[in-house]
């Protein structure tokens, strides 16, 4: 097991610096190291576990930028998986088995970061970046390893030090695609929350750069990697260094995940610690039609460029991966028409989100040069509950089914942002819907909206008020207005 210390000569102080700062805000460290008490006038103890305000003690600096001991992995190694690591246990999640430091940034150079890519923030940390393989699970439950990129702040806000977790936007599902090949991935939603003292952790999630197949919008799955991406961060820094999941932030693919957080939160791990979930322009699967994927099958004659600029991406990631991860790789394009097969696969299998996308529509011009018509016909069969669904249909269809999640009434509080002009994740279709499904089951979101910001812009043009809120309602204070609330009636 590698556990690099996120500092060393000075692990001692820093120590005593996060026990001090437990006793600055009233708390005392429980049996298992975590804080048991809780300020009363920032969270409700009937809703979210006992927590640290993240801001509880003075910003501080334990010598941080230091190097990592053990972290020493050439950033190549990363997406090699050791081949002799021992059986899973629950107790082994989270462990990491390959680490690389990278890039050591001044508090100006995050902020000049963080801007060159559209967010707007004052930094006060500087930031340590490293590149992590942890342990975790697949949505069966079977053994599997993911990649990550770390953000670490070298002057926390806090010591424990709270915990951002970055949930990407779609990548593809080409290994290439991985957003850890990049220097700064996400660099406009996580390294702001890294320059305001929080450690963030983003994973790619299991298959996209290393081995196996990314299973695209398994909720269960995505939820399961994030929260022990948690558990790499305090593997890395050290015991008693690190606090709780505090700010779940997602983009596109990355909002649905944090909506599935938020909603399996205490059944995964136990424990309500998020104070905050952010959902920018959510990719969230909530229903067989979401992403318009029942009106596609049931138009095979459309021209797969009038769709919509997501769904025929979507039906083809989503397709391939459910295919390949549950019925194996030699049936990974049994949902694609015979004739197209060897297209849409080298298309998959090669191309990242947006070239993907062209690919498509250049060479399946139509619906039906996507979906094979025997299993766009056994899906409908499956959709409208009649006699024609049968296998491998019925099997995805379940999935499908299955993968939807409930909202938690009891669990952290929910910001959705969306653009009025999304093309990719239409507001009426998507955004408003989950608004929609959320209050049904007893969450009522805030929502914030812009009638000029396209998928492309939103997060752009809205995160510095993510970040706001994020920040209010981490700490229990009065969450800032947005300029406009509307949303159009859902549309599913």
């Amino acid at each position: 097991m590698r556990r690099g210390q996120f500092i060393s000569v000075l692990a001692e102080v820093a120590m005593g610096l996060a026990m001090a700062g437990l006793a600055a805000c009233g708390a005392t460290p429980s049996a298992d190291g975590e804080d048991a008490a809780i300020d009363a006038g920032v969270l409700d103890t009937q809703a979210r576990d006992a927590a640290p305000p993240v801001d509880a003690a003075p910003p501080l600096d334990a010598g941080y930028s230091t190097a990592l001991p053990g972290c020493d992995d050439a950033a190549a190694l990363l997406y090699q998986t050791p081949t002799d690591l021992p059986p899973l246990t629950d107790a082994l999640r989270g462990t990491i088995v390959r680490c690389s430091v990278g890039a050591l940034l001044t508090a100006a150079a995050v902020q000049a970061a963080g801007e060159a890519s559209g967010a707007t923030f004052v930094a006060t940390s500087g930031v340590r970046v490293v590149k992590l393989a942890y342990r975790t699970v697949r949505g069966d439950g079977a053994a599997t390893v993911t990649t990550a990129t770390v953000y670490l702040p070298t002057t926390p806000r806090a010591l424990p030090v709270p915990v951002m977790l970055a949930a990407r936007s779609t990548a593809g599902l080409a290994d290439r695609c991985a957003p850890s090949r990049d220097e700064l991935p996400a660099a406009n939603q996580a390294l702001p929350f890294a320059g305001l003292g929080y450690a963030v952790v983003s994973p790619d999630f299991s298959g996209l750069g290393n081995e196996g197949v990314h299973a695209y919008l398994d909720n269960r799955e995505a939820v399961q990697q994030l929260f022990d991406g948690a558990r790499a961060l305090e593997g890395l820094v050290g015991a008693g260094l690190i606090g709780a999941p505090t700010v779940a932030l997602g983009y596109s693919q990355g909002g649905g995940i944090v909506l599935s957080a938020q909603a399996l939160e205490q059944e995964l791990t136990g424990r309500r610690s998020l104070r905050a979930v952010v959902a920018i322009a959510p990719e969230w699967p909530t229903r067989a039609n979401s992403f318009k994927y029942v009106d596609v099958l049931r138009n095979p004659d459309q021209l797969t460029g009038t769709t919509g600029l997501a769904p025929p991406t979507v039906v083809a990631m989503r397709q391939y991966g459910w295919f390949t991860n549950h019925l194996g790789p030699a049936h990974a394009g049994d949902s694609f028409p015979a004739g197209d097969r060897a297209s849409i696969l080298s298309s998959v299998e090669s191309l990242c989100t947006i070239p993907l996308g062209a690919a498509l529509g250049a060479n399946q011009p139509r619906v039906r040069d996507l979906v094979d018509d025997s299993f766009r016909v056994a899906m409908l069969a499956c959709v409208d509950g009649g006699p024609g669904c049968v296998e491998p249909a019925a099997g995805f269809y379940g999935w499908l089914e299955d993968n939807v999640v409930h909202a938690d009434p009891a669990g952290a509080p929910i910001l959705i942002i969306a653009g009025l002009a999304d093309q990719v994740m239409p507001a009426a279709s998507e955004a408003a819907c989950d608004v929609a499904k959320l209050r049904a089951e007893g969450v009522t979101p805030e929502v914030c909206s812009d009638p000029l910001a396209t998928h492309d812009t939103v997060l752009e043009r809205k995160i510095e008020h993510a970040i706001a809120w994020a920040e209010a309602a981490a700490t229990g204070q009065a969450h800032p207005s947005c300029s406009s609330s509307f949303l159009p009636t859902c549309t599913p």
